[in-house]
């Protein structure tokens, strides 16, 4: 028995799952197909109202997604033609559909769905899928300007770039693929983005080796003139030039930045996340009576929580009331309230774009005005999103004694009640559950030839029934359950008259056995394992961060002496935390190993290796720019990830620079003159590709783009809450390690030459296939 009501007005709350694997899309459409004749059968007042539709979130999210690569892929392609021209600029653009359908047919090949992941993981590569194709078409340009012919000019620019690129992009595979071996249930969220990456960035360089030069020897124009320079080039090689001839100074500025910058960012402190926090679409109040409450109590108090929300409906569009037990399964969808001494309140607020404040202003607004409400434990919570965490402070007391457990935990609860930013605080214990017992006499069971164990199965086969077995229905499967009839089973006198055979056979009646009591007992008893515990849980308010919040219980909990035998464990969010933290710490390790090994095998040579990864601390500087910019905390996954990722990406431009100035140097060019000219030559490849990974970010870092659907620009974003902070970092990471790697790269590049030419050891630095390179002249 349950009472369900809607915006006030009783009513049946039907709640429906999809099986794991299947496409909620057709499903939902399905089921609205099934409201819709439902809707001509039904008498007229008979309402169907959804309050829940997950197919939308999915269309939202898709639809916000498209309108974020298609505002990408935009800005890309003008970023392309205004720097590249018309021509050139539309061979790169056509990498990106091209890139695109062959990432798409080996998604479908391997079973992915196009999920949130896989669609974000698309736009982050909209911006690199050109990267490869820009640095080819430039240099196939470039030679089309110096009097090959298109076919010459093709190849020549391709092989000249051939390996650098793909050491690149192998670079950046490997920064992603020890994240395909994230462990639990983080893993299973997030590995769809490094897989989807990793085929996406391999797609592209199949495009960019051979579709690209393709393309180049049968539409290039041939050029016979080479261009002046334009005025930017010459600033820069002025400024290069300064650069290298105060290269101490140089390198002197870049680490002192560094060290300023992480420095400033520690005492700016923003704060450490494990998840960002988003503005949720839906609300629940939980209220929880004492063990024993019946349903009519637990359906008042509903009323009365219901009438303090009637002041906030101009922000609510619906809210669903479900009291007792009913069939549903998810409490966020009007489910199961979990028995009569229970009941909550689903709020669902207005679509994104039409909220005129935030909803976790709302959900506190709503807490402010339930703060003294007596007769039941209220708590106010957040739909959440991503893989399950646990709350953010989670508090266990494991022992053996579960009087100790509830002391315990009781004085846990006080001494943390008043810690800022600590909502919903709660423990699992329940004491005095009335219980209705039956008391066996021992002695008189035995005569009779009954065991206390055939009385408990009976009465509990009697009353809750047994499964005896399984009905299948095409792809269905029920159980089977016997009990008795309930006119049979709904009072003491009815039980009483059972009759229970015994071991000869003989029905004996059950009121010859024992009689039934009255007692009150634990609500719950929980294990860890083999450990008894009870858990205090708690929520960080609505500004606050959860670390923080967990720090200060962590510092009031030192106070406490525990009896021997007993003792606290931090689990819930915090444990994931800690996983996550410790399996990104690895992947980045082994991410910059793995980009190391490449380097070596590309360059021959450990130092130039060690002067590209020089351009991943370099991208610090922007990461901790970003987020003190945005006053956004340190998110373990999302910033994580994006600093991993970053770490692949910002070497690129690196080993394109020092590649050509290489291999200038085996023509015999001077080491500086070979440093600057390679610095003019790639300057625009390098700036084109930072820039065009930029601008694929830009509309999710923001949240603004156009929408495509309505031909129309959109403000706001609901899945730019989610990857913002991933964005950023990409984003201000590699706009500040390219334009200190167009000066410190060199300047360190020469320093080692110089340095190497003093000690005798210039003749150790081998070009890439083993060769010398001629031992650099002093100036």
């Amino acid at each position: 028995m349950g009472f369900s009501r809607i915006d006030g007005v009783e009513s049946v709350t039907l709640s429906i799952q999809k099986r794991i694997g299947a496409d909620i899309i057709p499903l939902a459409e399905g089921v609205q197909r099934v409201l819709e004749e439902a809707r001509k059968k039904v008498p007229q007042g008979v309402k169907f109202t959804v309050t829940r539709d997950r197919s939308e979130d999915v269309r939202m999210m898709v639809k916000d997604l498209e309108n974020n690569i298609l505002s990408g892929l935009v800005l890309v392609v003008l970023v392309l033609v205004l720097f590249m021209g018309r021509a050139p600029s539309m061979i790169v653009a056509m990498a990106i559909p091209m890139s695109m359908l062959i990432s798409f047919a080996i998604i479908q090949m391997i079973g992915l769905t196009l999920n949130m992941i896989v669609l974000f993981s698309l736009i982050m590569a909209l911006g690199m899928l050109v990267d490869n194709a820009i640095v080819i078409v430039e240099n196939i340009y470039r030679h089309l300007e110096l009097g090959y012919g298109r076919i010459a000019a093709a190849m020549k620019g391709t092989s000249e770039v051939a390996w650098p690129i793909i050491t690149s992009t192998a670079t950046t595979i490997a920064a992603f693929a020890p994240l395909l071996f994230w462990p639990g249930i983080m893993g299973d969220f997030m590995k769809y983005m490094p897989l989807t990456l990793i085929i996406t960035l391999s797609s592209s360089l199949f495009v960019a080796m051979v579709i690209s030069p393709t393309i180049c020897s049968l539409m290039a124009k041939t050029k016979k003139k080479h261009k002046a320079e334009g005025f930017f080039v010459k600033g820069y090689r002025r400024l290069l030039n300064l650069v290298i001839h105060h290269r101490t100074v140089t390198l002197s500025l870049a680490i002192l930045l560094l060290i300023g910058t992480v420095t400033l960012y520690g005492k700016f402190k923003t704060g450490v996340e494990l998840f960002p926090g988003r503005d949720p679409s839906n609300g629940v109040i939980n209220i929880r009576s004492p063990q024993g409450t019946n349903i009519y109590q637990s359906n008042a108090l509903a009323y009365q929580v219901e009438r303090r929300v009637e002041k906030f409906r101009g922000d609510i569009k619906h809210l669903v009331t479900t009291v007792g037990s009913s069939g549903g399964r998810s409490m966020i969808f009007g489910g199961s309230a979990g028995g009569p001494h229970m009941a909550n309140l689903v709020l669902t607020f207005h679509d994104f774009e039409k909220r005129q404040r935030p909803s976790v202003m709302v959900l506190e607004d709503i807490r402010r005005s339930l703060i003294g409400f007596s007769g039941a434990e209220i708590k106010i919570e957040k739909a959440r999103h991503g893989p399950p965490t646990g709350s953010p402070v989670t508090v266990r007391v494991i022992g053996e004694d579960f009087k100790i457990l509830q002391r315990l935990s009781e004085k846990i609860r006080r001494m943390i009640a008043d810690v800022p930013g600590i909502i919903n605080l709660r423990s699992d214990f329940e004491t005095a559950r009335p219980e209705l017992a039956f008391r066996i006499n021992r002695r008189r069971a035995l005569l009779l030839g009954i065991d206390t164990a055939t009385v408990g199965n009976f009465l509990k086969t009697a009353i809750f029934g047994r499964k005896v077995g399984i009905y299948r229905q095409f792809k269905d499967e029920y159980d089977i359950t016997i009990r008795l009839p309930e006119y049979q089973r709904v009072s003491i006198d009815d039980l009483l008259r059972l009759r229970v055979p015994n071991q000869a056979g003989k029905p004996i009646p059950l009121s010859s056995l024992g009689k039934f009591t009255y007692t009150g007992g634990y609500g719950t008893i929980r294990h860890v394992g083999d450990d008894r515990v009870v858990t205090i849980k708690a929520d960080n308010a609505e500004g606050t961060l959860s670390t923080k919040v967990l720090a200060a219980v962590q510092e009031k909990l030192k106070q406490l002496n525990m009896p021997d035998g007993y003792r606290i464990q931090y689990a819930g969010e915090k444990e994931q935390q800690d996983e996550a933290k410790a399996f990104l710490s690895k992947a980045f390790v082994i991410a910059l190993l793995l980009i190391v090994m490449i380097l070596v095998a590309q360059f021959n040579t450990l130092s130039i290796p060690l002067i590209i990864m020089t351009t991943v601390m370099l991208s610090m500087i922007g990461v901790a720019t970003g987020l003190m910019i945005f006053q956004m905390p340190f998110g373990i996954i999302m910033t994580g990830v994006g600093v991993i990722s970053l770490s692949g990406v910002v070497v690129n431009n690196a080993i394109v620079l020092l590649a050509y100035t290489r291999q200038l140097q085996r023509q015999g060019m001077e080491l500086i003159a070979a440093v600057i000219q390679a610095g003019a030559t790639r300057l625009r490849p390098v700036l084109l590709t930072a820039t065009t990974t930029i601008l694929g970010l830009i509309p999710m870092a923001t949240g603004i783009s156009f929408d495509f659907h309505i031909m129309e620009f959109a403000w706001k974003s609901e899945s730019s809450q989610w990857w913002a902070s991933m964005a950023i970092v990409v984003i201000f990471g590699l706009a500040f390690a390219t334009i200190l790697t167009l000066l410190v790269v060199p300047a360190l590049y020469v320093s080692l030459y110089r340095g190497a030419q003093w000690f005798g050891l210039a003749g150790d630095l081998r070009d890439d296939s083993g060769g010398m390179i001629p031992a650099p002249q002093r100036r």
